[in-house]
């Protein structure tokens, strides 16, 4: 073993010597490389390739993709961003004078450009735009290039390449949406990764040429600066426009272009401190988007994807960002596990870019991150209406995401709707998108119609706002996540305010059994209809459709307002449930044609309720049996599993048809004014003894008998586990809440626990 890494170290550095025997180039007297192939990294990419074999086995192919740019002109701008980074390493690691040579005949190439804009038809736009988007991917890789061959160059040589790049891209760019003298856009044009990827690529290109231009170092310094605005921003009311991060680290344009946004600040972000020694300035929140792409993702036996709600596609990821704050020394093994989950998609494997060898993670870490576990099956991000639930982290399991956030650019008219992944496969899917060009991009994939949304006479969310902006967003809040039971409240009524005054859609993961409770309230009387698109077949099954695709499978039970019949024709059944099929359009192709089915009650209304159960199949295990109950102001739900008994009761007088009165109703033996009520207690135990577990939402008392159990004069969504200790987790700020007890009370992120006297325990108002 230890004569072959010495053998691999003695082939990467063989040419070194001879190279400086015969002055392939001329010596400048210039600094070494300072950003990602600086000699501190070359020095552990070649301990990486002597000692481990992946390191050796990237390498090559990095290599490879330099001698192919020696023997052939690459094509198009992204291969010659790639075959310049590439070249840089391979001088770098090997010293050979051939590689210095092809980096330098590119970057003179591209130096020379008159025009380094991509996107032409900008040009044309009043006033003009001279950057785009392929100037930010060539201003990072040209800069990075530079720096790894600016030892090898003559004056002349430097002085040309950074002419050129400043010339050709930083002074463009700088123009356009940095420098107030000339600045045409703000931090909400071109929705926000456009700004983020174009002006950071600019700040790499910016350190690379400050010992040449001094002017360098004061663009760099301006748009570190910058990087904390952007980050930072709150997003304008009167433009309409979302903040770009929520406080939790949610992104607002979907996973595929907080990647691309995101990776761009952070290779900004490296390379200062490469180049400078520093930190750059620090970003509060930062230290979060991780935990956003770890809860978008979705572990699959055949790989990971992402949630792909909006224009982002599932095997879209935070791969390179993640691999950016590993670079920076976030050495968390979480990451390295989510990037080895894409990295089937060549296209997502972080750990190929000639930037990021350097941060190659050992042998021992990548060991490490294997049996790494995520805990956290919930996760919402309130600012930007993003909600994931699953069963477990582990390969295949179930997940549902569910979007209510804001509708603008490449967020979709999806307000309310929400994907169902089950043993790898996307059971109830979002209809994807198709090429931005084509008809159909905003004539159907875009629209609610393409989504698992409520519609009244098939509309839901106006056309207009995918360009102007939903003044109101939807919202996700009130989320419990409990052992046994998980609540969360999307309400979409902003977006869908010209056709809804209630839009609210309740979801309750009760063992496997996902509860949808949509409580809606049009402005004019319609044809109110509950969408599903899914992939594979969808069987109608008595009272149930069942979807399947391959070995996967998920039963949908519509029970309110009406269940669908039981057999027999339409005519026998003039008050149940209809099932309706639409064609919609396949992901990415529309030229093909996809089925997709709506629930529809009979006849019109202003006021509807849908109760949906979702059950995925579990082999070898028969699902939960689920009763529709109905009595006097309320609707639910009875579910009896393995080993618990669930009622779900949903109040109809706490719909918003009272005003100035309380909501007050008698629901299953309990007297509560609670929006909605679950009450929960072991099998075999007898339904006359008090529930175990209750979860309430939206409630001021729960009462049993006259005995109270819940008490608070502000509503509150809270569950109470009730045994030999009581336990308490709340949803948000609360008011003073009584509950009954026997025992000391604990209440979850609360330390210590609250005092039970005479059977009752106080819990002070939080703020």
């Amino acid at each position: 073993m230890m004569r072959s890494a010495l053998a691999a170290m003695a082939v990467i550095l063989s040419a070194a010597p001879a190279m400086a025997q015969g002055q392939a180039y001329e010596q400048t007297g210039a600094s070494p490389a300072s950003l990602a192939f600086n000699p501190a990294n070359i020095a552990r990419v070649k301990q990486l390739v002597a000692s481990d074999p992946e390191a050796r086995a990237r390498w090559n192919a990095l290599r490879k993709t330099a001698d192919k740019a020696l023997t052939s002109t690459p094509r198009g701008d992204r291969e010659i961003d790639s075959a310049l980074e590439a070249l840089g390493l391979a001088f770098r690691v090997t010293g050979q004078a051939k590689y210095a040579q092809g980096a330098k005949a590119l970057l003179l190439q591209r130096a020379a450009r008159k025009d380094w804009l991509t996107d032409t038809p900008l040009a044309r736009r009043d006033p003009p735009w001279r950057s785009d988007l392929g100037m930010g991917y060539a201003a990072a890789s040209t800069g990075i290039a530079y720096d790894a061959v600016r030892d090898t160059l003559s004056q002349a040589e430097r002085q040309t390449i950074v002419q050129g790049l400043i010339r050709g891209a930083i002074l463009p760019i700088m123009d356009d949406w940095i420098d107030g003298a000339k600045r045409i856009h703000a931090l909400d044009t071109m929705g926000h990764n456009w700004w983020a990827h174009i002006v950071f690529g600019a700040g790499v290109a910016a350190l690379a040429v400050r010992e040449d231009d001094p002017r360098g170092l004061e663009w760099a310094r301006r748009i570190d600066e910058a990087s904390v605005e952007w980050f930072e921003f709150p997003g304008t009311r009167i433009g309409t426009k979302p903040p770009t991060f929520g406080s939790d680290g949610a992104y607002s344009e979907t996973v595929s272009y907080a990647e691309l946004a995101l990776h761009s600040l952070m290779l900004f972000r490296r390379s200062w401190t490469e180049a400078m020694g520093t930190e750059p300035s620090p970003i509060k929140g930062l230290d979060k988007i991780a935990g956003y792409f770890l809860a978008t993702s979705y572990p699959r036996s055949e790989g990971w994807v992402s949630l792909n709600f909006g224009d982002s596609r599932p095997p879209s990821c935070g791969c390179h960002t993640l691999a950016d704050l590993w670079a920076l020394g976030d050495h968390n093994p979480e990451y390295l596990k989510y990037i080895a989950g894409f990295s089937g998609v060549p296209a997502k494997d972080a750990w190929k870019d000639a930037t990021n060898l350097p941060y190659f993670p050992d042998a021992s870490a990548r060991a490490s991150a294997s049996s790494s576990t995520t805990t956290s099956r919930t996760y919402v991000s309130r600012d930007q209406g993003l909600l994931t639930m699953r069963s477990d982290w582990s390969p295949d399991a179930t997940l549902l995401g569910v979007k209510s956030g804001f509708t603008w650019n490449h967020n979709h008219a999806d307000a309310g709707s929400f994907i169902l992944y089950h043993k790898g496969r996307t059971l109830i899917a979002d209809s994807g998108h198709s090429g931005y060009s084509t008809p159909e991009y905003d004539g159907y994939y875009r629209q609610s119609e393409a989504h698992n949304v409520v519609t009244i006479d098939g509309k839901a969310e106006p056309a207009s706002d995918l360009y102007d902006g939903s003044a109101s967003m939807g919202t996700i809040d009130h989320v419990l996540d409990t052992p046994n039971i998980r609540y969360a409240w999307a309400d979409a009524t902003g977006p869908t305010s010209r056709y809804f005054q209630r839009n609210y859609r309740n979801i309750l993961w009760v063992g496997d059994t996902i509860l949808l409770i949509d409580d809606l309230r049009s402005r004019d009387p319609g044809q109110f209809e509950w969408l599903l698109h899914h992939s594979g077949t969808a069987t109608r099954k008595g009272r149930t459709v069942e979807i399947r695709d391959a070995d996967a499978g998920v039963d949908v039970t519509p029970l309110f307002p009406a269940a669908l019949p039981d057999g027999g024709l339409p005519t026998d059944y003039p008050y149940a449930l209809r099932l309706v099929g639409h064609e919609g359009l396949a992901d990415e192709d529309p030229k093909i044609k996809q089925a997709y089915l709506g629930f529809q009650p009979v006849g019109k209304s202003d006021r509807e309720k849908f109760l949906v159960a979702l059950q995925p199949h579990n082999d070898g295990m028969s699902p939960s049996r689920i009763e529709r109950l109905e009595g006097t102001n309320w609707i639910g739900v009875r579910i009896t599993g393995a080993d618990r008994i669930t009622e779900v009761y949903f109040n109809l007088l706490a719909d918003g048809r009272l005003r100035h009165r309380n909501a007050n109703a008698t629901i299953a033996g309990l007297d509560t004014d609670a929006y909605i009520l679950a009450v929960s207690r072991p099998l075999g135990r007898d339904e006359n003894t008090a529930p175990d577990e209750i979860t309430v939402v939206d409630a001021s008392y729960v009462r049993r008998s006259g005995a109270v159990l819940v008490d608070s004069l502000a509503k509150v969504t809270a569950h109470l586990a009730m045994g030999s200790s009581t336990q308490v987790q709340f949803s948000g700020t609360h008011g003073t809440v009584r509950i009954a007890c026997s025992a000391p009370v604990q209440v979850a992120g609360m330390e210590g626990t609250a005092a039970c006297a005479n059977g009752q325990a106080v819990l002070p108002r939080t703020n």
